[in-house]
């Protein structure tokens, strides 16, 4: 008999428990997490035409290490390189949420194509 997972089973343990280390092209270490489902598509609300809110808004959702705020995240965006931090954070970013260029796009297995 196939035992299911319950509720608490589906929401246990941390945001953070898959966080990880990340060095950042200026040598600075930060502590990064992936996106929830929610923050993914939360954060793109109402940025459509604006990817700089996007970012900010996921780089606020996931350093874990400084806590930084939407504002501090703005200032820090404005003075970076091209090439620079948020290049990096963001490429973490879509590492750590299972996004980046060859990701799997389905890792959860559909019980019906087993009959």
């Amino acid at each position: 008999m196939t035992e299911y997972a319950s509720f608490d089973d589906l929401i246990a343990g941390s945001l953070e428990d898959d966080a990880e280390d990340v060095t950042l092209p200026t040598g600075k270490v930060v502590r990064m997490r992936g996106l929830t489902r929610h923050e993914l598509l939360f954060n793109g609300k109402g940025a459509d035409d604006n990817p700089l809110l996007l970012e900010r808004r996921n780089v606020v959702s996931c350093l874990v290490q400084p806590k930084l705020t939407i504002a501090q995240v703005e200032q820090w965006q404005r003075r970076d390189r091209a090439n620079g931090d948020f290049r990096a954070l963001s490429e973490a970013i879509r590492r750590l949420s299972g996004l980046d260029e060859g990701a799997d796009k389905s890792s959860v297995r559909d019980v019906r194509d087993e009959s």
